[in-house]
């Protein structure tokens, strides 16, 4: 599997992330985030001034930079600044489900469109696209079956937007604006209810 370093990462942190925030609560958990947004942030900046360091960052960790990052940021610093700006803009469900609708159905958008990916849209494939969706809807499911989650037909509409804003290519991030333009539409249908 291509990448399965970076996959892991991507999963494990937006896992280990919302995490931290029902274990901290909401003060630490955004403070902990906006500092580590800074430090990740710092350092990818670094990474990118002094060229030595850019070549020992990319030789030992190649499995968690997509070679399209060598010479720009990478999509850390977006995906703790995305996850930290769901939780502070939006109710603990909603933002709990986008979150996790980055966190898996990313990860399944990548893997199942590098695999199966025939029908392309720019650099992604309508199939990675369905299979975050489902994804998505499948996890949105199981939070809101704990209690953590939003009810069924807001999170459906979420995981579609998600997925959706998945599969643009945009000049800013999809770490950030997954979480946040998923969250946004979820919090607008509940309040529109």
């Amino acid at each position: 599997m291509k990448h399965l370093g970076r996959k892991v990462y991507h999963l494990a942190g937006g896992l280990a992330l919302l995490s931290a925030y029902y274990l901290f609560g909401r003060d630490r958990a955004l403070m902990g985030y906006a500092v580590l947004f800074v430090i990740v942030l710092g350092l990818d900046v670094m990474r990118l001034t002094v060229p030595a360091m850019n070549r020992f960052v990319y030789a030992r960790f190649a499995s968690f930079i997509r070679d399209n990052e060598a010479q720009k940021l990478t999509g850390t610093a977006p995906y703790i600044l995305g996850i930290g700006l769901s939780l502070y803009l939006f109710p603990l469900a909603v933002a709990t489900t986008a979150i996790c609708f980055l966190a898996f159905g990313d990860v399944a958008a990548t893997t199942f469109g590098e695999r199966y990916g025939r029908t392309r849209i720019g650099n992604k494939s309508l199939e990675g696209t369905a299979a975050f969706a489902l994804v998505a809807m499948v996890v949105g499911g199981i939070l809101y079956s704990q209690g953590l989650g939003t009810s069924p037909w807001v999170m459906v509409l979420g995981a579609c937007t998600a997925a959706g804003v998945e599969l643009l290519t945009l000049q800013v991030n999809d770490n950030l604006v997954i979480p946040v333009v998923s969250g946004g539409i979820m919090e607008l249908a509940r309040w529109l209810a």
